[in-house]
């Protein structure tokens, strides 16, 4: 659920300067979106800042169900999936050998039809020195649908159906909504395209060492591209042990730009409908195609 897709996808219009989207709104300098959280220090997240690089549509928010773009409502609980409370699986001893984890943890992707979860994402800039904070709920249902509905800011929505990846950010810009192919990918909040496959080939692998995810232990293991065109520097992963899924991820981008996830309530392969993933554009709004 972590390539990234281009920053200059999101949050601008056509007839217009660049705009961010709300996911970097304090930490690339754009407005900053209802009810984000501000940096420890106080500084303020509705800062604009011309210099600062464009948000990467991916990691922005999500919506709720009663906003106008949105895709629809899963039950609470769907059926067939299995959450963290009351999970059977054996913890598995400590490993020490980076690749050793990577494996597990590709078999484990390799394994999952589906995913739910909660999020918390945090955003830092280095550079600006701030932070913006905010939740929400990630979906995804092989082969290629990807949902992430956020709650905090409510209404943006990103939502690929398998042909189109569809990123509407109401809090920034209720007048459009971005379209591109969905040959574009989730990018690196899809974990399972990271992992899956040879990510051994992909990825020089180390281990930082052993920390608990809500309480839960995990090798923590630091993915650096071997891909020089790779859109970000490195993706540090929480491997749980008991089942080699990942409960938080940090990625830094070529920027500098920090993303931060932890997920919790996590469901393996749980009864997700092709219509969970369904865009419908609201009216009077402006559809911006993106190669």
């Amino acid at each position: 659920m972590l390539a990234l897709l281009a920053g200059s996808a999101c949050g601008e219009r056509d007839d217009g300067p660049p705009r961010t989207g709300p996911a970097d709104s304090t930490a690339v300098g754009a407005p900053a979106p209802p009810g984000a959280t501000p940096d420890p220090e106080g500084s303020p997240t509705d800062a604009a800042d011309p210099q600062a690089s464009p948000p990467d549509p991916r990691d922005a928010h999500g919506a709720r169900p009663d906003s106008g773009g949105n895709a629809e409502q899963p039950p609470d609980a769907p059926d067939g999936g299995s959450t963290d409370a009351g999970s059977d699986e054996t913890e598995a001893p400590p490993a020490a050998d980076p690749d050793a984890i990577l494996e597990r943890a590709s078999a484990a992707y390799e394994s999952l039809r589906s995913i739910q979860a909660s999020f918390r994402q945090e955003a830092r800039n280095p550079l600006l020195r701030r932070t913006v904070r905010s939740r929400g709920i990630l979906y995804q249902r092989q082969p290629d649908f990807f949902l992430m509905r956020f709650e905090e800011p409510s209404g943006d929505v990103i939502v690929s159906d398998g042909d189109h990846i569809w990123v509407y950010y109401p809090s920034v810009d209720s007048a459009q909504v971005l379209r591109m192919p969905a040959a574009r990918g989730a990018g690196a909040t899809d974990l399972r395209s990271q992992f899956i496959g040879d990510p051994a080939g992909r990825f020089r692998a180390s281990l930082r060492g052993e920390e608990a995810v809500d309480g839960r232990p995990a090798d923590v293991l630091v993915l650096e591209p071997r891909d020089g065109g790779a859109s970000y520097r490195s993706l540090v992963a929480w491997i749980d042990r008991a089942d080699g899924l990942a409960r938080r991820f940090e990625i830094t981008e070529t920027n500098g730009l920090v993303r931060r996830f932890d997920l919790s309530s996590l469901r393996r392969n749980p009864a997700l409908p092709e219509s969970l993933f369904r865009f419908e554009v609201p009216a009077g709004v402006r559809v911006v195609d993106r190669g």
